[in-house]
């Protein structure tokens, strides 16, 4: 179903004094209803699911979920989620910025499943699901607490957390600490995703991050497989499938929103990059 415009669910939706961080019962994202319609997140949420029947929908991903199982729902994606109102288990999100307070920029790039492309579900032994339920009830206990310095030990019970979790689903990949190419490549991603409505060309990336337009289109071929270009345009047709499939906004209106100055120019991008117009694609679709 299309609606005027997508719903930004934000962490306070838990609370009207959660800024960057909550833990807490799976029962608060099962009982909420704006988890049950499209809507667009804005921080990590992860979902342990220990007991529960349910079904979650993410750009255009559909997952039965059931018992044992983790879900991973990353910044940015459109989705919505339904459980049955007495499952059991437990939600853990964060934003980046509260991640990257005691751990350095872009240190959450070493963890493989939460890449933007990576799956949404995952099934573990019921030995490493209770090893990760126990991290998340002490991580629970002290959010509840209140206590002297509470968010620098969440900030470590999320790191441990995390690190469990990647064990799991790399077990025999070594963790090691990105060097500079890798991570000035991950910056370069993170870059165009918070910018690429406004700057849509690899000069002003390659400036940000203080490196010739040369060198950024190396790394991201090497990185990405993509040049740096193609990766700008990429990412823009994405958002504009995204929007054109999950919202009524016309394609003037969509334009506007993904920052063309007329909507000549951005129907002649959409159509030399996909083979259709914009208006081709939503009756596709």
């Amino acid at each position: 179903m299309q609606i005027g415009s997508l719903p930004v669910c934000t962490i306070n939706v838990f609370g009207n004094n959660i800024e960057n961080f909550y833990v807490g019962s799976l029962e608060k994202v099962a009982l909420n209803s704006l988890f049950q319609q499209f809507h667009l997140n804005s921080f990590f949420m992860i979902l342990m699911i220990e007991k529960a029947v349910g079904e979650i929908v993410a750009d255009d991903c559909e997952s039965l979920l059931n018992d044992l199982q983790l879900v991973v729902v990353k910044p940015k994606s459109i989705n919505k989620l339904h459980f049955n109102t007495d499952c059991k288990g437990k939600v853990i999100c964060f934003t980046e910025d509260f991640f990257s307070l005691r751990y350095n920029d872009n240190m959450l790039n070493q963890f493989a499943f939460l890449a933007k492309d990576e799956q949404l579900v995952f099934s573990f032994s019921e030995e490493n699901f209770n090893l990760l339920y126990s991290i998340l009830s002490f991580a629970e206990n002290e959010f509840l607490s209140c206590k002297k310095d509470m968010y620098k030990a969440l900030r470590s019970y999320l790191n441990i957390f995390l690190i469990e979790i990647e064990r799991s689903y790399k077990p025999l990949k070594k963790s090691i600490y990105p060097g500079f190419a890798k991570e000035k490549a991950y910056k370069f991603q993170n870059l165009v995703n918070s910018n690429y409505k406004l700057f849509k060309f690899p000069s002003y990336y390659a400036g940000q991050l203080s490196i010739s337009t040369n060198y950024l289109n190396k790394i991201s071929k090497q990185y990405f497989g993509v040049s740096s270009g193609e990766l700008i345009r990429n990412h823009l047709i994405l958002e504009s499938k995204r929007i054109l499939h999950y919202t009524n906004l016309s394609v003037s209106e969509i334009a506007f929103e993904l920052g063309f100055d007329h909507i000549s120019y951005f129907v002649s991008f959409f159509k030399k990059h996909t083979g259709e117009t914009p208006e081709q694609f939503r009756k596709k679709e």
